[in-house]
């Protein structure tokens, strides 16, 4: 593990416009990107395969690469396991827009969550709707040329995969070559787990990592929470995590100046002996 294997994305610079972004990704050093598809820099629903390309030109011009593309799903009404059928259409038909962009961008990775029942009716009817729209996610990455990482969420976003062992679950009934899993390590920590815990029970098949900062929650820098991030890194190095490991800073406090927040949180990384 290197300083290339560490990830920045545009989470925090939604008060930037993209050429700011890589920019600040330039004075970094950073190689690597997550793209992040929402607006102002990409929002789905008005971006045409033309001005994906336009993006894509700039990302290569700054020399960099999309090794993951998240499409915005939490505060967007996106939800692959809704009851009404209308929703989960549209959940589907978006997010098979965001694998085409995937494609566009050579990201050999799109991030996918698991959407969320009604808390008044059976969680096993949720579930059943979550891997059937799963089946039909996975089916199209594979002719995208990508490969879903299915992100767990919290018990305030989802009654699906809360879990290291329910995301075990999900990726065992759905299968294939094209699912992959993922651990946010903030997520984790909200009901007590790490990154062992998901290493422990689907070692190779996590594939990528959003390592930041919380209280447990609110995904800050390196630094700025109370989460054993050294643990957390030993227990990947330990294990042999050959994968990115992605500053997925959110908080708002970064929003208006978020470049010394990615630096404080690269800094990190060299300070424990990451060189490039």
């Amino acid at each position: 593990m290197n300083m290339s294997s560490i990830v920045c994305g545009n989470f925090s610079y939604l008060l930037f416009d993209f050429d700011y972004f890589l920019g600040s990704m330039d004075r970094l050093g950073v190689e690597n990107i997550e793209l992040w598809g929402a607006g102002p820099h990409l929002y789905q629903d008005e971006c045409t395969p033309g001005k994906v390309d336009e993006l894509y030109k700039k990302i290569k011009e700054h020399n960099k690469k999309v090794v993951c593309y998240t499409p915005e799903q939490c505060m967007y009404p996106i939800n692959i396991a809704s009851r009404e059928k209308i929703v989960r259409d549209r959940s589907i038909a978006y997010m098979k827009r965001a694998l085409e962009i995937a494609n566009q961008v050579e990201a050999p990775k799109t991030l996918v969550t698991v959407g969320q029942g009604y808390r008044n009716e059976l969680v096993d009817e949720a579930w059943k709707r979550c891997t059937d729209s799963l089946h039909i996610l996975a089916d199209y990455a594979g002719k995208m040329g990508t490969t879903i990482m299915l992100e767990h969420l919290t018990a305030a976003t989802t009654n699906l995969c809360i879990t290291a062992k329910d995301l075990k679950r999900m990726m065992d009934e759905v299968g294939g070559p094209n699912l992959k899993a993922m651990v946010d390590v903030d997520m984790a920590a909200r009901v007590g787990e790490g990154v062992k815990e998901y290493l422990d029970v689907m070692g190779k098949d996590i594939c990528h990592v959003h390592f930041v900062d919380g209280m447990p929650g609110g995904h800050l820098a390196l630094g700025d929470g109370i989460l054993p991030l050294d643990k957390y890194l030993k227990d990947l190095q330990d294990f042999g995590y050959e994968g990115y490991l992605s500053l997925e800073i959110l908080s708002d406090r970064y929003h208006e100046n978020p470049e010394p927040a990615y630096a404080k949180s690269l800094g990190w990384f060299r300070a424990r002996g990451l060189s490039n």
